[in-house]
Order: C-alpha cells, then structure tokens, then sequence
C-alpha cells in the first residue's frame, strides 16, 4: 500500500503523489474526557484514522493530527485552547497547504464542540477567499447524516467508530453499571447501542465520501463550480453562528449538509436558506 502519511513520504514521491491528485486531509481533534471507556485522545486518532482510510483507497496525502482544541468537556485530562488561537491556527496550516502546492483540503474535525465546528468552517472560508485553494472542512457525522450519525459524545456512533478503528483502546468494563448513567456521555448508551459492526459500517460510509468529494473538488476546475460551492460553505457557516446548536433541530439543516457533500451546491443553500427562514 502506498504510504500516504506525509511525515513518512520522501521528496520524489510527494511530487509525484501531488501530480496525480492534489489532495491533502487536515485531522483535527482534542485531548478530552470520552467517559471511562474512550481514550482521551478519541477525537483526533479518530479523525486520522478516517483521513488515512480514505487517502489510501482514495488518493491524497494526509498531515500529523492537530490535538489542540476550543471548548471540551468540564472534566479532568481535557485541554482547551481559545477560538482565536485555534481559528488563526487552522488559516495559517490552509495557507501552507497552498503554498505547498495542493489544491484541495478535506479539514476533518474529530471534536465537535459547536465552536470547534465553526472557526474550522470560518477559518477554510477565509483561505478560500485568499488563495485558490478548495476546503471542505467537517466533523466526520456531515457525511454519514443521513445514515443517522449526526454526532455524539462518547456515545453509540463515537463508541462503535472506536471499537472498529481501535479495539485495544476501548474497554467496555470501565464503563458504569447498566444503572447508573454515565459520567461525561452524550447519546445513546453506549453500553446498549454501539459495536464494532455499527463502527466498520460506518467508517466505509465516511471515507468513501471522504474520497468522492476530494475527488470531485480537485476535479471541480470551472470558477462557478469553486463559486457555488464556496457559497454554499459560507450560507453554512453563518447558520451555525447564527444558531448554533438550534439549528441541527431542523430537518432543512441536514438536508443542506448532505446536498452540500453529495455537490449540489445550488439545493444545500436552498435548503440552508429555507431553515432560516422557518427559525426567524
């Protein structure tokens, strides 16, 4: 298997690797509370564990997972960084992922908190705007919406990615008895719900689509294609800070995050637009 970790991937090859499909996977994650069964460091090894999946059946390369977060659970062993720094973090590795060359970033956020979420997405808006780059940037449930993963905590969907992704790293009989309520979970009780047969179906779910859409951006090589998808990001975007987590009540919201990563840009605004107009 061609190696796609660009720590490990010598000149020649890059430039080769680059030629073929100028992609490159940005992980981003946290250092935070999963509850007793989860590794602290959940987020991130899952978010590079999607990216690598994908750029390896997909093209593309794939950076060093950035750990550092905004906001994060009010337990022990989770770090959090302020929105300015991480938002002028994530510019700054955009634009040296133009200057290096690439064409298109696929920014996976493993952490979820709706700040995260937002200064990710703002953050790909801004470089968008500057250079020529294409940024799809996302937590990993924007692709697998519509398959009922729309985000949790330590819960069913993050719980069962774990297992499949990283079996020795979850330990199920660190979990509280079946009635007490978990400390730091949020979702569906992980302990009924999750497994690793949800976490491998799922995983093939997301970095397939992972794989479509890098694919189709680099393709994407009109100005109106590039337009009307940077278009589509920004109406999104500013639901997210208009609304926050309100807006993810709303079915027209998840309609427009599945029309956005399935490339029809024109329906995901629509459908953006349309909550707006039905939560004012």
């Amino acid at each position: 298997m061609s190696e796609v970790r660009w720590e490990k991937i010598r000149p020649r090859d890059m430039e080769r690797k680059i030629k073929e499909l100028p992609v490159v996977y940005v992980p981003f994650g946290s250092l935070e509370w999963h509850g007793y069964h989860n590794p602290l460091g959940l987020d991130t090894i899952k978010a590079r564990a999607l990216c690598l999946r994908s750029a390896e059946k997909y093209g593309g390369i794939v950076t060093p997972a950035t750990y550092w977060p905004i906001g994060g659970m009010p337990h022990p062993w989770t770090v959090r960084m302020s929105e300015d720094l991480i938002h002028n973090l994530a510019v700054a590795i955009f634009q040296q992922m133009a200057h290096v060359g690439f064409k298109v970033v696929i920014a996976l956020t493993g952490h979820y908190g709706i700040e995260q979420v937002y200064h990710i997405k703002k953050s790909a808006l801004e470089v968008m705007y500057q250079t020529g780059l294409s940024i799809y940037a996302l937590p990993e449930y924007e692709v697998a919406a519509d398959e009922g993963y729309r985000g949790d905590h330590a819960a069913k969907w993050e719980t069962s990615l774990t297992q499949y992704l990283f079996p020795d790293l979850v330990d199920m009989n660190e979990a509280e008895s079946a009635d007490k309520q978990m400390d730091g979970v949020g979702g569906e009780d992980p302990r009924v719900h999750a497994s690793k047969e949800l976490g491998e179906k799922t995983t093939n779910i997301i970095i397939e689509r992972l794989g479509i859409v890098a694919n189709r951006l680099a393709n994407e090589t009109s100005a109106r294609e590039r337009s009307a998808f940077i278009s589509a990001s920004d109406t999104h975007c500013r639901i997210i800070n208009k609304y926050s987590w309100g807006c993810m009540g709303n079915e027209n919201y998840w309609r427009g995050v599945t029309a956005l990563w399935k490339g029809n840009y024109g329906e995901a605004g629509g459908a953006f637009n349309e909550l707006e107009r039905t939560m004012r």
